[in-house]
């Protein structure tokens, strides 16, 4: 029987939504070999992600600058090496990038393990409209260790943050009233409810019940928008471009619930134990993508029987081709059906 890897290198370098993942697989490792020690290489970015873990360190790199290409990958080998000895490299990414450095730990004799990401059975899934549940990433994830000689369980987790950036308080809740976060963008179009479903949402909500909104987005684009979308609510806070992205985890922590699209957002909320209602269009949470710990009836789509086309991206980086109603797979989703998931959901205490 093979030795456990006491000392790993895992690679995950996007995206935000796949490297936060990361984090419940982690731990459960952690927890059950608690002798392990990780070496995670991310964008500095996601650190906070994992800053609260022990026996993980997050070494730094520059992706633009000094470590850009072949020659500046190898730079960061070498790096790498200095500083551990690795047991064996953990590729959760498996990209042009990771296999480069992957091939020069190999000439180190060091074992490579990379993850299966299932793309012929997500290429089915579309084709076919095939409707058996995949792995979710977090699995996919998990048959990495395994792979290495790790047996663990994946178990439940949330992530352990630091409360060393605690925000101001006196702008994030409103007291005594629902505080519904919304966070609606995604990296593409097909992942997109719309600013004006939005404000059609608001706008309902508000005719019925006092809540206070808190918008979440980041670019500058992004932040434009939310703040026209603010400006037209009293009640309504933007807070994209205004915190770290480990202020915003904390100020997220204190919703009630958070409505998104199958982005970051929607899976960093899951795993901060918040009550998460997603809403999906060009995408599907079977690909193995859904929010993590969530209930089926708050996961929002369009059925196929409805609308034959969809699902018609793994990523949702399809140009829709209907031409009558183009994205007709998010305009369905009216903000009454919203609305009434978030009244079974308790929301408007």
């Amino acid at each position: 029987m093979r030795a456990t890897p006491k000392n790993i290198l895992i690679m995950r370098f996007s995206a935000m939504g796949d490297v936060v993942l990361l984090v419940p697989v982690i731990l459960s490792v952690l927890q059950q070999y608690p002798d392990t020690k990780i070496s995670l290489l991310t964008r500095p970015f996601f650190h906070p992600f994992f800053q609260g873990i022990p026996n993980i360190e997050l070494p730094k790199v520059d992706l633009k600058g000094k470590h850009k290409g072949v020659n500046g990958l190898h730079t960061l080998v070498k790096e790498l090496s200095v500083k551990n000895h690795y047991d064996a490299i953990l590729d959760m990414h498996s990209v042009i990038r990771s296999r480069i450095i992957d091939f020069f730990f190999w000439t180190k004799n060091i074992p490579v393990y990379r993850i299966d990401k299932g793309r012929s059975e997500k290429k089915h899934f579309i084709k076919q409209k095939k409707r058996q549940v995949l792995s979710h990433t977090t699995e996919r994830y998990s048959a990495v260790f395994a792979k290495a000689g790790f047996d663990f369980t994946l178990e439940q987790q949330t992530i352990p943050l630091s409360h060393k950036e605690e925000p101001e308080q006196k702008e994030i809740v409103v007291s005594g009233l629902p505080a519904i976060g919304i966070a609606p963008f995604a990296a593409h179009k097909s992942k997109q409810w719309g600013i004006d479903q939005v404000a059609a949402l608001l706008t309902l909500i508000n005719t019925r019940y006092k809540v206070h909104f808190y918008l979440y987005g980041g670019g500058a684009t992004e932040v434009r928008l939310l703040n026209e979308l603010a400006d037209r609510f009293d009640n309504v806070t933007n807070l994209a471009g205004k915190y770290s992205l480990l202020q915003e985890m904390l100020v997220l922590q204190k919703m009630d619930v958070l409505i998104a699209m199958d982005s970051g957002n929607m899976h960093i909320a899951s795993l901060l134990a918040i009550p998460v209602l997603s809403i999906w269009g060009g995408t599907h949470p079977d690909l193995g993508f859904g929010a993590l710990y969530q209930p089926k009836e708050q996961t929002i789509q369009v059925g196929v029987e409805r609308l034959a086309c969809r699902p018609c991206s793994v990523f949702g980086t399809n140009t829709c081709h209907l031409t009558e109603n183009p994205f007709a797979c998010m305009q369905l989703i009216t903000p009454e059906i919203v609305l009434k998931q978030l009244e079974e959901m308790a929301i408007f205490h």
